[in-house]
């Protein structure tokens, strides 16, 4: 029986090895231990073993220059050398073949199109996705695939984590909500409490300003003809 990586364990050196890179170090397999035990408190030899199994399954890609080890993301693999198919062993040779076929392979659409085509109120159990998946003759170059399976986990693992699916328990659903990658909307549905000040273009400020002495001499011709009209008022009371 084959021995396959746990998907969670694989998602956390996959997290290991982008936080390595953002300190500009390479993701060597002792600094990816380190920061697996630190982060999740498992021990280095179990770490080690996992890293070794998502290389085997194609989850992780080792690559070796003048003599180091490094391992990649295979979904954004960056910039990393060639390496020889005489530096991997016999029993990596074929998984590595046929995680590389499936590189390029959107498993987001994949997952998605499963969800939906199984039309389960509740949402879909990833075994009722791979069912559905293997179903479809289209995709058979995918699904016989010797690593679909370890690939199909992983998806659906980073489909959550990416806000494309929501988990309740075993079921998975799609997001439909218009979230981003951390889970907040996208677009606020109301206007915001104050509105910043809006800035006049040249001819629209001579206009204001036409129609704001215009206005001006209104107001004087009225004070004049009220104020020249008080006296009169005065006199026929006088008169009285």
């Amino acid at each position: 029986m084959v021995k396959l990586a746990n998907p969670l364990y694989t998602e956390w050196i996959l997290e290991a090895i982008q936080k390595v890179k953002k300190q500009k170090q390479r993701p060597s397999e002792e600094r990816i231990c380190h920061a697996v035990c630190a982060s999740h408190g498992l021990d280095k030899k179990t770490v080690s073993e996992q890293l070794e199994l998502s290389v085997q399954d194609g989850s992780i890609l080792k690559v070796t220059n003048k003599g180091l080890a490094s391992y990649k993301d295979p979904d954004n693999p960056g910039r990393f050398s060639s390496v020889k198919p005489g530096t991997l062993p016999k029993s990596v040779k074929g998984s590595r073949g046929a995680s590389n076929e499936l590189r390029n392979v959107d498993w987001n659409k994949l997952l998605r199109r499963a969800i939906e085509g199984l039309q389960e109120p509740n949402g879909s159990s990833l075994k009722n996705i791979e069912k559905y998946l293997r179903s479809q003759n289209d995709l058979a170059s995918i699904f016989n695939n010797p690593v679909f399976q370890q690939r199909l986990r992983l998806g659906a693992k980073r489909a959550v984590n990416n806000g494309r699916l929501l988990k309740d328990g075993p079921q998975y659903r799609v997001n439909y909500g218009n979230l981003d990658s951390k889970g907040t909307p996208k677009y606020s549905s109301a206007f915001p409490a104050s509105l910043p000040p809006v800035s006049l273009l040249p001819h629209e400020k001579d206009q204001v300003s036409v129609e704001n002495e215009g206005k001006s001499r209104c107001e004087n011709k009225i004070q004049i003809n009220d104020y020249s009209s008080f006296p009169l008022v005065l006199y026929e009371v006088d008169l009285l």
